[in-house]
């Protein structure tokens, strides 16, 4: 052990012979793993990561300059003080904010030099530069992901349909995390529009659009209805399609599909349920669709696309938070989205894994004819 003082070493065979040496080492990586990512979460949650950007004209630094020695604002020292943090954040407790600081230092997601932190580490990079998916991820964790744990006792003693509001209070970074598998389901919905054709479409959940607009792109033709809960996520989305000028092929509406009715004689050659049956109950998911085969044209596809459980620590993880909600929100289990369509009169015409290493399923289903 040549590096070491006699009491390190005697430290070391010490730890050695108390056993589980290996399983010791793990903890200590995954506490610094845990560490890195309460340290981002409260960072991104205080609005240090931003401030370290703009540096101290609160303007016109960018990340990645300042973080490799750049200078901040217009022409100004690179990064920020401890004082004009401390002004930033509207600290009263100096010596908290410097232990915090700490932290990030130890962990190279800031660093510190001559008196003036920075950012550094290629999280909080990214995350400055304005990486919305890495904001929201690392921004959910104090609470909505690390909260079903902590009160783990108390959840397990719930009565049916009782849990937490995370899916209420926390709508918009989870609906920003979600965005992680809108590449794989773009691609899926691109192939499956330039093999069906369809001439209409009806987005179910559709949130922020995003797959209406894509759908929109693949075809310069097809006319698209989309319809979502959240009122104020539809408000935001019709402006945006409004500057798109996509806002005469692609209508949004507010309500709840199981209440809701298109124009008479209106039948749909496409119904998405993209990333959001998991909010379903299990026990309804096949009247649900059921119900959209109603809505289908003669040569209509229903198409599903959801992380399944379990699989994988992502979708485990993923559907432990669902379960925990109030309602009765989870992900489906293997083989429950074949069972569901079958029951409710479908015959499964495509089924394919398109997210990598994960239980992510796209379906493609025909209503049989009665």
């Amino acid at each position: 052990m040549r590096g070491l003082s006699r009491a390190q070493a005697r430290g070391v065979l010490k730890t050695v012979r108390a056993g589980h040496v290996s399983a010791r080492a793990l903890a200590i990586a995954d506490s610094r793993a845990v560490v890195r990512s309460l340290f981002l979460a409260s960072a991104v949650r205080i609005g240090l990561l931003d401030s370290l950007r703009d540096g101290p004209a609160g303007r016109g630094g960018r990340a990645g300059h300042a973080g490799h020695g750049g200078r901040g604002g217009r022409g100004g020292p690179a990064g920020l003080s401890f004082t004009e943090i401390a002004v930033r954040i509207g600290c009263l407790r100096f010596d908290r904010l410097r232990a915090w600081l700490d932290v990030g230092t130890e962990l190279g997601e800031i660093s510190q030099h001559g008196g003036r932190y920075q950012l550094h580490g290629r999280r909080a990079r990214a995350i400055a530069a304005g990486d919305a998916l890495l904001a929201a991820h690392y921004r959910s964790i104090l609470e909505y992901q690390a909260g079903p744990y902590a009160e783990l006792e108390a959840l397990l003693r719930c009565a049916p349909g009782e849990g937490r509001a995370d899916l209420d209070r926390y709508s918009d970074d989870i609906a920003q995390v979600s965005t992680a598998a809108t590449p794989f389901i773009a691609s899926y919905l691109t192939r499956v529009i330039g093999e069906t054709h369809p001439a209409r479409i009806l987005d179910v959940g559709c949130g922020t659009a995003v797959y209406s607009t894509v759908a929109a792109g693949v075809d310069p033709q097809v006319q698209i209805d989309g319809i979502d809960l959240a009122e104020s996520v539809i408000a935001t989305a019709r402006a945006q399609l409004r500057a798109a000028g996509l806002d005469d092929r692609i209508r949004l509406h507010t309500g709840d599909i199981r209440r809701w009715t298109p124009g008479p004689g209106i039948r749909y050659d496409l119904v998405l349920l993209l990333n959001n049956v998991y909010y379903f109950p299990a026990a309804a998911r096949a009247a649900l669709y059921r119900q959209l085969g109603d809505l289908l044209s003669e040569r209509g596809h229903l198409v599903i696309a959801s992380q399944t459980a379990p699989g994988s620590v992502a979708s485990a993880h993923l559907n432990f938070m669902l379960t925990c909600q109030y309602g009765a929100a989870a992900l489906p289990r293997a083989g429950e989205l074949e069972a569901d369509l079958a029951s409710a009169g479908f015959e499964i015409a495509d089924l394919q894994p398109i997210v990598p290493t994960e239980p992510f399923l796209a379906v493609r289903a025909i209503r049989l004819l009665s």
